[in-house]
Formats: C-alpha cells, structure tokens, sequence
C-alpha cells in the first residue's frame, strides 16, 4: 500500500512538472537564424575576402606562375623530348623536378596561412553576427534564437536573418 501510494505520487509529480514544462514553454518566444545565410551575404564578409586576396595577392601570383612555368616545361618535354638531346631532356627534367619542390616549399604553406587568416577574419565575422542576434533577440524580446540548421521545422515567420543581416550591416 505504502508502494503504490509513492507511485502514484511520483506519477502526479512528474504528469505535474510535465504540464508545468508545456505551459512555460508556450511562453517562451524561440526564433531561428541562418548563420552560413547572413555571413555570406553581409558586406563584412567580402570585405574579409578582399582583404585576404590582397594580403597574399603576390605570393598566390608567384604560386600561379610557378605552377604554369611547370606545366610549360612538362609540355614542352613531352612535345619536343624525342627531338631533343639527352642532355636537354635531363635538364628539363631536373628543372621540372626542381619546380616542383619549389611549389610545394612555396604553396603548402602559403596555403596554411591562408586558412589561418580565414579562420581568423571568419571568427570577426561570427562575432559582430553574434552581438548582431544579441540585439535583434534583445530587442524583439526573444528567449531562444537558433541556428537554422538546429531546427527540423520552423515557420518563416519565426526566421530572424533578414534582420540579423540589417543589424549587421550597420556595424563596422
């Protein structure tokens, strides 16, 4: 008797805390934002993309330069090496392979910085994206904003990008 009486009190404490749950969560105003949507559209992101081509304008130009200078070579054995000396085609061969370590010592690095600086101008981004849902959720009085890709179902109507992209926009 004792035993069914805790469960039956344990059933209406927890049906209670359910109940109690619905109700506070029907009070709760949630709204969604595409964080990947407002990035890619905001002047700050392709501002962070001009400076990044700019940053490594004339190593990427070298890189490029090399990487044709390879491919000419390589061409021009396969094109003109049976018409050529031994010599000339060793030559080119070691000019080739000399190329290509180059490359490598030049672009795997230069590519290492580039993402490094990406990840760095990125996080900017995120942030100022951040404050800017901060402010939208501030000030239209919202209790949760999600990422939209957190979401499996949301209305339209609930999707605060558009004014996240406007906050944004209006921070330097």
């Amino acid at each position: 008797m004792l035993k069914t009486h805790a469960v039956k009190s344990a059933i209406i404490l927890v049906a209670g805390l359910l109940m109690a749950g619905t109700v506070a969560a029907k009070e709760m105003k949630i709204a969604y934002v595409d964080v990947q949507a407002v990035a890619a559209k905001i002047p700050q992101a392709v501002a962070m993309q001009e400076t990044i081509k700019k940053e490594f304008s004339d190593r990427i130009e070298a890189v490029n330069k090399l990487e044709k200078d390879i491919g000419f070579n390589i061409e021009k054995l396969r094109r003109d090496g049976p018409t050529m000396s031994e010599q000339q085609q060793e030559e080119l061969k070691v000019a080739v392979t000399n190329q290509r370590k180059q490359y490598e010592e030049l672009a795997r690095p230069l590519d290492e910085e580039i993402r490094t600086r990406q990840a760095e101008e990125r996080n900017k981004v995120l942030a100022l994206i951040k404050t800017a849902i901060d402010v939208v959720a501030e000030r239209e009085k919202i209790d949760m904003v999600l990422n939209s890709g957190a979401a499996v179902y949301a209305k339209p109507e609930f999707d605060i990008s558009e004014a996240v992209m406007t906050q944004v926009s209006k921070a330097k």
